[in-house]
Order: structure tokens, then sequence, then C-alpha cells
């Protein structure tokens, strides 16, 4: 029996009279309607295909911190399909789930790609699922998450001969964080992870946010293939390397020496010179298998003092912009990153398979780890076991507040002899003792009030925002690496929207005074992302952390002059205060403030040695501890604050809670290079942030290097 015959089959019993001309009418459309629908062919609806794969990682397992998971959707039917991409991510240890989710639109007959960007959390698992417009389950693969303990070089060729000839090879790094990272080191493999290429257009599938780089060590390609590149692609490979990350790039064309792309990475046009003397020296490799019988036994590397025959011919040297002479070819500093450019070719044979080249190959990776150590916030990178107390007592109100208890109980108290032994002993002495328990209301109520009104004036009646953000650039860049811990304190439950500052950061929850009572959900759209129910408890502070790059006006210069003196050249559009200028050979100058467009030179700057708060910081900054193979100097966060504390309220206690949440592995100080210290004034220009009004807005920078016009 057939849906209709079924229906009209029922006995519908006594009605009014407009209700029996519906059903007439329901009944007749839905016979309409009946052999429309027997009619329409099968193919006609929407039959998608779905292939869902990480940027980084591998088919079933992704690494720890923001990554990007590409979906191929094809829909082989024949009507348009429009739905939702989730991927959502889970933590065993704290149950949290973090859910990003994307729409999609893909016509009959064609195929899409969806990038969404996902959270990785340690030890947990991450689902991704293709719904329908509504809200029905198309396809759901399931991945784990993994530490990823290697070095990591990304390879963006169509067919990676250097993940056959590299791919676990033995390699030495010097870094070995016991504090940082997800796991207690690297691991002594190099892991060579090979991009992904669109197969309808040949263009390759990069991560479009700086912060989704996070999983690579070093990036190699083409210069064909960087000359493809545009925008937000283009912007997210320019903020990896601005954020410390390191490309390699092999000249494919004597035009692309000329590309503008080229030219603003190493700072001039480049043009073919003689080849640099580095270029020859000899690198030894590590140990086949290192010392723990790590690597691939066919990838092993063997000493290769020089290059082969056909490649030592091939050989290239580079020169303009800021290139100099390095054991890879020509290489340039790029914001806190470097930029090399290849003396050889290592995507074609024969220098593919030359032991030399792979030497090389496998020393720039391990060069690009070890400078890990010189970030403190790596944009995107998971850490685990760090302290982001200080944060959030210096972004959470009711720290501010805590004197807003003893006054309480203070007045608690005077209540309560007021209203116990003053008021009975009164009424005893007029001879009317059930006389004071007439006034005890009213003593309850003015202590009640003034309770209330305390609580009132210390936490508000309006919620409010705070903000803690570092940015850290290369001397003269006009951009920087940021992380940004942004606070939300409100006076009733309520569900806010958090977007990101620009469209090319990502945002997550960092801290949260309760367990979460629902995941961190990531909306990804044309405008950018954002965290959408975010649950806020009255009284109570939130805040999330947000990765990407900040502008910072026309960037902050460091050069020196004819005499040997440093130069600060503050060109940032705000005033610089608490200026800390710590030289190359240890001494370190003190600015209470460097105004916009102010040239300073480092003679005229305080010496921070002659002070005895000074003192005490230079002694601790001065000696570096060992981390693996490697020293790292402490900032010293908690011995800055009495230097700083006369001109700058607040900003020592800042720069402690930045060190507490950036580990103990970071080299705050890297030896050879000056490095200043400061905050912009007028923090970074809102005035609201979530609806809610931002109430202190604190911009700390880093400026590491030399570079910029003095």
């Amino acid at each position: 029996m057939r849906r209709g015959e079924a229906v009209r089959g029922r006995a519908i019993g006594p009605a009014p009279l407009w209700a029996g001309a519906a059903w007439i009418a329901a009944l007749a459309a839905l016979a309409a309607a009946e052999p429309a629908l027997a009619q329409a062919p099968a193919g006609s609806l929407p039959e998608l295909h779905v292939d869902a794969a990480p940027l980084f990682g591998t088919s079933g397992a992704l690494p720890w911190g923001w990554n990007q998971v590409v979906l191929r959707i094809e829909n082989r039917g024949g009507r348009a399909a429009k739905g939702e991409v989730e991927i959502e991510s889970k933590r065993y240890s704290d149950d949290r789930v973090f859910i990003a989710s994307a729409p999609y639109s893909v016509a009959a007959g064609a195929s899409i790609h969806v990038r969404v960007p996902v959270q990785v959390s340690p030890f947990g698992e991450v689902e991704v699922r293709t719904l329908d417009e509504h809200g029905a389950r198309m396809h759901v693969q399931s991945l784990s998450s993994t530490s990823q303990r290697a070095v990591v070089l990304f390879d963006v060729s169509e067919a990676s001969l250097l993940r056959g000839t590299l791919h676990e090879a033995p390699v030495a790094p010097l870094f070995l964080p016991t504090g940082r990272g997800p796991g207690p080191s690297p691991g002594p493999t190099l892991w060579v992870q090979q991009a992904g290429f669109d197969g309808a257009t040949g263009d390759p599938l990069l991560p479009d946010r700086a912060a989704l780089y996070s999983a690579a060590d070093a990036v190699f390609m083409r210069t064909d293939k960087l000359s493809m590149l545009r925008g937000a692609e283009l912007d997210a490979l320019a903020g990896y390397v601005l954020a410390g990350g390191t490309l390699a790039l092999s000249v494919a064309r004597p035009e692309d020496l000329r590309h503008p792309t080229l030219a603003a990475l190493v700072g001039g046009e480049v043009a073919r010179a003689g080849l640099a003397g580095e270029v020859l020296e000899e690198i030894v490799p590590p140990a086949p298998g290192g010392a723990s019988g790590f690597g691939k036994q066919g990838n092993a590397l063997v000493p290769a003092p020089s290059a082969g025959p056909q490649v030592a011919e091939a050989l290239s040297g580079w020169s303009g912009g800021n290139l100099r002479g390095s054991p890879y070819g020509s290489s340039a500093s790029y914001g806190l990153g470097e930029v090399h450019l290849l003396a050889f070719d290592p995507s074609r044979p024969p220098a593919a398979v030359d032991p030399w080249v792979k030497i090389r190959m496998a020393d720039l990776a391990r060069r690009a780890y070890d400078r890990r150590s010189t970030v403190a916030f790596r944009p995107g990178e998971e850490v685990m076991g760090l302290d982001l107390d200080r944060v959030r007592k210096l972004l959470d109100p009711n720290e501010s507040s805590r004197w807003a208890i003893g006054l309480s109980a203070l007045l608690l108290c005077l209540y309560a002899v007021l209203a116990g032994p003053v008021n009975f002993s009164r009424a005893a002495r007029q001879g009317r003792p059930l006389r004071a328990l007439r006034f005890l209301p009213l003593y309850a109520a003015v202590a009640f009030a003034s309770v209330v009104g305390v609580g009132v004036l210390a936490k508000g009646v309006r919620g409010r925002a705070r903000h803690l953000t570092l940015v850290e650039a290369g001397a003269g860049m006009s951009e920087g690496a940021v992380r940004r811990f942004r606070s939300f304190f409100v006076s009733s439950a309520e569900d806010l929207t958090v977007r990101t500052t620009d469209a090319s950061s990502v945002i997550s929850t960092a801290a949260i005074s309760e367990a979460p009572a629902r995941p961190d959900r990531l909306t990804v759209d044309r405008d950018g992302a954002r965290l959408t129910d975010v649950a806020a408890r009255s009284w109570q502070t939130v805040i999330v952390r947000e990765d990407g790059t900040a502008p910072i006006g026309d960037g902050i210069a460091m050069a020196a002059d004819a005499g040997g003196d440093l130069v600060v050249s503050n060109r940032s559009g705000r005033d610089l205060r608490g200026g800390v200028l710590r030289l190359p050979s240890g001494e370190a100058r003190y600015f209470a403030r460097i105004r916009d467009g102010e040239k300073v030179s480092s003679r005229a700057g305080v010496d921070v040695g002659t002070r005895s708060e000074g003192r005490a910081w230079l002694s601790q900054v001065g000696f570096g501890r060992r981390v693996g193979g490697i020293d790292v100097h402490d900032l010293g966060g908690s011995l800055l604050i009495p230097l700083l504390a006369p001109d700058a309220p607040g900003l020592g206690e800042a720069w402690w809670a930045v060190e507490e949440a950036a580990g103990d592995a970071v080299d705050w100080f890297p030896a050879g290079v000056p490095v200043l210290l400061g905050q912009l004034d007028g923090g970074e220009g809102r005035a609201s942030d979530a609806g809610l009004r931002i109430e202190s807005d604190r911009v700390l920078v880093r400026i590491v290097g030399l570079g910029g016009a003095p």
C-alpha cells in the first residue's frame, strides 16, 4: 500500500467544514506529487565522494598543534549539494573538545577542495564529518593525534625525490627541550612530508594561515612554484618565515630571479654570482642510525667531502638584497626566519641522490629545528605543561578585587558587633530587652546592602575584556608573529562570539575557571574564523589564545652607526615605553620612552649595570642554561619589575607572565644579535571585543637582530 492510500483510508471523524476542506486539499496535493517523485531519476540526487587528508602528518595521524585538513568533495549526482564539514578533536586528559566547521557547496558533476583548520590535542583522536544541508552525516573518517617526534621538511614538489632519498635519515638536532613541545626530544630522524596538489589546476595545496605551518621545520620548493602563489597562501608562507620558519628555494628559471616575491623575501633583486666559499666546506653527517638506532637504513647519510662531478659543475651562487654565503648556497634573514637560495636543485637528479646534497638538506632542516629556541611563541605550536596562571591573574578582574573580600569581612564583623552586644546592651540599659529585636532587621538590611555595594564596586555591573599581546619581529620588519591572550569577564552568564583579529589568525580557548560546559566551536568562512557559543559564566573569566601575525607600523629598526654604536629607530606609529636593549656584548641599556619617529643611540640609554635593580637582572640573563646542545638565556621577567615600575607600572609583571607562558626552553637573547624589549603605548587601538569594553590592552614587543634603515 502506498503512503497516499494509507492516509486516505484513515477515519477522519466529525470535523468543521473548513477542516475537512483543508484535509481534502492536502490529500490532493500529496497525490499529485507522488507521480513526480516516482518519475524522478535516481541520478538527480546528490551523491558525494569525500576524501580527507591532513596537510601535515599521514592519512591516519595528525601531529599535535594547529593543522589543516583538506577534503576533496566530488558530487557524482545530478543536483548541486551543499552542507557543512565538521572536524572534532578530543583530548582524553581533560575531556576538552574542539570542533571546527566550514560550509561547502559543490555543483553537480564537479569537485571542490574544502580546507578546515583544526587544533589537534595531545593524546586524542580526530573525527572528520561531512554533513548535508539537513545535518545528516554523508561521510565520517577517524584520525589519531601523534607527537611527530622528528625534524620535518615539507617538500612542495609534485613527485618528491627527497622523500625517497632522505625520509627517516638520521639527523642530530642540538635543541632538545624537555619542558617544551610534545616529547622529550624531536627524535634523531628527518621526516620528509610531501605536499598535495590539486589534480584539476596543478596548484599545490598549502596552508592558508601562518599558524598552520606549525608542524613544519623547513619548507622546500622551486622558485617557479613560489612565483605561482597568490593571496592567502602566499601571505601564510611569508608569515611562517616571519615567525621563525625556514624556506629553501632552488632556482627553476632565470626570470624567477626578478620576481617581486623573491625580491621581497631576500631584500632585493637576485642575480647569479660566484660560488660562496662556505658552500664547499664539509659538513660531517651524524652517525648512521643515530645513537639509538633510529633512521631508515637505505637513507643513512654517508660522509661526502665534495659533490659529485655533475653536481659540482652545476653549482650556482647568488647575490643581491640581504643574501650572504652559507653552506647551502646564499641565505638571507626574513623577520625571525631564514630564506636559503640553494646552490643546487635537490628536486632533480643528479642532485637529489648525491650524498653531498643530502647531507646539506638534512643539515638545513636540523638548523631550522634548532631555531625554534629563538621564538617565544611559535604560531600554532601546541606546548604541553606550560603555566598560564600568571597570565590568568593578570587578565582576571577577580584578582584585582581581592580587597573586596577583606572589606566585606570587616563589614560583617562590624554588623555582628552592632547587632549583637551593642544592640542588646543598649536595650537592656533602657529596661526594654526585647526592643533590640526590632532593630535587628534594620542592621541586617544595612549590612546586606553594604556587602552588595562593595561587590558591585569591586566587580562592576558591566562585562569587560582585557588583552595581553606579544609581537615578535625582526628588526626593521613591519610585521611580526603574534600571540594574543584575550580575556572576557561578564556580569551575567551569556554565550559570546569571539572573532579573530584578522582573517589570517587562529583562535581557541586557553584557560577557563571551570570545566567547559560545551566544546570550543570554530566556524570558518570567507570573513575569517570565529569562536561561537563561548560559555561565559557570571563573574568568571574566559581566556582565549590567538596566533597569527600583526603589523607594527613601519617597524623598529636597529642598525650600527659609523662609531659602532647601535641606533634604534622607532617607526611603529606608537611610543615605545620601558625599552630594554640588550647588546651583543651582553651589556644592556634602558630607555624610559622612545617616541614614535625618534632615533636613539645605545650610548644615550641608561647603563642597566649601574643600577642596583638592573644588576640582579643582568646577572640572571647573562648566563645561559644548557638545553640539549645549545645555550638558552632566560628573560628574567620577575627581576624586571623594579626596573620598569617607575616608568611603566605593571610592565614587569606582564613580561613575567609572558615568560611563564612561553616555558623554560626559550632563548630570549640569542648570542651575537641585539634584542629590544618594550611596550607599545595605546595597545592595538580597539575599544571593544565581543561586545565588551576593553579596559586593559597591553602590547609587548620583542625585536631581534639587525635590520632596517637607521
